[in-house]
């Protein structure tokens, strides 16, 4: 079973991209009885960990940053000016309830506003043409309440749909990071003996500074990037590739820099527990972690495992649970699968 509590705590914490550190709090102190060691980053990147002491070390990394907007200017008229972090799509601001997060040593509070609009706004909406509306009247008293810099998001939180369908703001990738804790803890569970990292990683968002700094910490033998991907499967997305649906199971990568010693046994692993994987090709960026990992050192092998997702970067994204439990399952048996004694060098063979 899925631990939903944890899954929908993760969920309502906000972490955009440079603001990682409260959520990263809440898993260090989640996961304290299963970790071994935890390693803890001046970036917040976090990476929990079981059998430190094994050669043979399996890097698992889910981004833990969501996107969202900054204010870059507090106006006469006591609104604001916004800037954007990571990949957002302004139009989906327009007409909604939002909330500034203040961030302190002590914790977060949240801010109430809106994102107003104007009426000649045409279709082509620009982050520069949205308005923060805090209730304010001038510079003065919107000045107390906020301050530049302060990141900005979707009031949504997470809301169950129909079966077990689940839409929240930032799945991509909170679940990838999720995913990445609750192999940690089957793996634990059923005594794995080879080294286990899972990174809930920081700054994917923007500028992938927590996977540039993880094979440093860690010099990993091999590493799996969970991560979302589009689904298309419904009318809407049909100008996506690909042939993605929810609750198809996990969708495994082909690619230029995945290791195909690590797609074999993967899918080994999918025959072994009768699950039926999607494929998607991505031959030069797959714009994940996954870039920013398997060129470090002498080359690290990296595999791409994705969790099927509609309306990416907006704040109703949907997956559905039973492809994230499949994917558990599938991550896990590849690891347990694994001794000290497996190379991911074809050379090798």
């Amino acid at each position: 079973m899925l631990n939903e509590k944890f899954l929908y705590e993760l969920l309502e914490t906000p972490s955009p991209s440079g603001f990682e550190f409260e959520i990263q709090k809440k898993i260090i102190n989640e996961m304290k009885d299963v970790s071994d060691v935890v390693y803890k980053n001046q970036n917040y990147n976090v990476i929990n960990a079981i059998n430190p002491n094994s050669k043979m070390r399996v890097l698992l990394s889910g981004h833990i940053d969501e996107i969202g907007l900054v204010i870059n200017e507090i106006c006469n008229d006591g609104t604001c000016k916004l800037t954007k972090t990571g990949g957002i799509r302004p139009h989906m601001y327009i007409g909604q309830h939002v909330n500034v997060v203040k961030f302190t040593k002590d914790g977060y509070k949240f801010i109430p506003g809106v994102i107003g609009y104007c009426p000649n706004y045409n279709t082509d909406i620009k982050v520069k043409d949205l308005i923060l509306d805090l209730g304010c009247s001038s510079k003065e008293e919107c000045s107390k309440l906020v301050s530049i810099g302060d990141p900005v998001i979707h009031m949504n939180t997470y809301q169950k749909l129909n079966g077990d369908f689940l839409s929240a703001r930032a799945l991509d990738d909170r679940i990838g990071a999720f995913i990445s804790l609750e192999i940690l803890r089957k793996c634990k569970e059923k005594k794995c003996k080879v080294g286990v990292y899972a990174s809930t990683t920081v700054g994917e968002e923007t500028t992938y500074r927590g996977a540039h700094s993880l094979t440093e910490e860690v010099n990993p033998t091999c590493s799996i990037v969970i991560d979302v991907t589009y689904a298309n499967d419904i009318r809407y997305s049909n100008d996506l590739t690909g042939d993605i649906k929810l609750g198809n199971g996990p969708a495994l990568t082909k690619g230029s820099i995945i290791n195909p010693i690590m797609e074999e046994r993967m899918m080994e692993s999918c025959n072994k527990l009768n699950i039926k994987p999607q494929l998607e090709a991505f031959y030069e960026r797959t714009f994940t972690d996954a870039d920013a990992i398997y060129n470090k050192k002498n080359g690290v092998p990296v595999y791409l495992v994705s969790i099927p997702l509609r309306y990416m970067h907006s704040s109703v994204e949907v997956c559905k649970l039973s492809d994230v439990e499949e994917i558990i399952d599938v991550i896990t048996d590849f690891i347990l699968s694994l001794d000290e004694n497996i190379s991911f060098n074809r050379f090798d063979y």
